[in-house]
């Protein structure tokens, strides 16, 4: 099947080709930047972007990788999955009174393998963008690098995923930053000139687009009135903000849903298990640490 480019206007690049080591099986790869710009005719709303999202300030906002993005997702879709199955249980045991139990046994260790690996596998850190000074702090594998917004090359690219032998499903889109040997700050001594982070991933072209139009609207305006509705469940702290403002009854059934079926906005708060800015990037900061 012959590989299409994407949709956006930007210029090809063989950014993707000078990797010494690649991860990814990448085609049609677009520059995004340097300089950063925006994806023509396409949205820069911040609506329904709170998975997306650990913290936004006036001065710098953190953005989640694709991972923690799925990760945010896994508790509540095994939640609801757990909840049909006991549901379903209780009423086959009306007829059949060890069906509860057996359900539970068939994927009661599914649901706590999730949890398990929910609470001891540690947080990785947010690509930080700082529109005070105009860098973008990223922490890879050990190493972290400080990139002026003005030199931040960033790439669209795709893969297919197959399913079988040779059945195509569908596209899936990348969003990569790139760091070089030359941004290095502190932590390990890169061990390659040229490294790449995967900052956005998913099925729809146009998601990826807007997300990365949203990071450029906020380093270029800053966060306007309705970023602060969007973007109010994004962490534990404007979670908690955000419950100050709702009346007691709603305030109650919000709280039980989140704890049902979005626990991990509580977690991240207070799980030991997650890596932290270095001493270096918290002397710029403060002791700012989101996931």
């Amino acid at each position: 099947m012959k590989d299409s480019p994407l949709k956006c206007d930007f210029p090809d690049t063989d950014l993707e080709q000078q990797l010494e080591k690649k991860l990814y099986r990448t085609h049609g790869a677009r520059l995004a930047s340097p300089p950063p710009r925006k994806v023509t005719g396409v949205s820069d709303s911040s609506e329904k972007m709170e998975h997306s999202f650990a913290y936004i300030g006036e001065r710098f906002m953190d953005v989640r990788t694709a991972f923690l993005s799925l990760r945010s997702g896994l508790p509540t879709i095994i939640n609801l999955f757990m909840f049909i199955v006991l549901v379903l249980g209780w009423i086959i045991s009306l007829f059949y009174s060890k069906a509860l139990l057996a359900m539970l046994v068939a994927f009661g260790p599914v649901w706590v393998a999730v949890y398990l690996f929910e609470i001891f596998f540690p947080l990785t850190l947010p690509v930080r963008i700082d529109r005070k000074e105009g860098f973008v702090y990223v922490g890879h594998r050990g190493t972290f690098y400080r990139i002026p917004w003005d030199e931040l090359e960033v790439t669209f690219s795709y893969n297919w995923q197959y399913l079988g032998s040779g059945v195509v499903w569908e596209r899936q889109y990348y969003a990569h930053l790139f760091m070089r040997e030359r941004h290095y700050f502190c932590g390990k001594r890169p061990k390659m000139p040229l490294q790449r982070k995967k900052i956005s991933s998913g099925f729809k072209e146009e998601d990826m687009y807007r997300k990365w139009n949203f990071i450029v609207r906020y380093f270029n305006e800053g966060v306007i009135e309705e970023d602060a509705d969007n973007l109010a469940w994004i962490n534990y702290n404007s979670y908690k903000e955000d419950l100050k403002k709702k009346p007691l009854g709603i305030s109650i059934i919000e709280c039980v849903g989140v704890v049902l079926f979005i626990p991990s906005i509580i977690w991240w708060n207070f799980t030991p298990f997650k890596y932290k800015w270095p001493k270096e990037i918290e002397e710029v900061f403060g002791k700012a640490n989101n996931y």
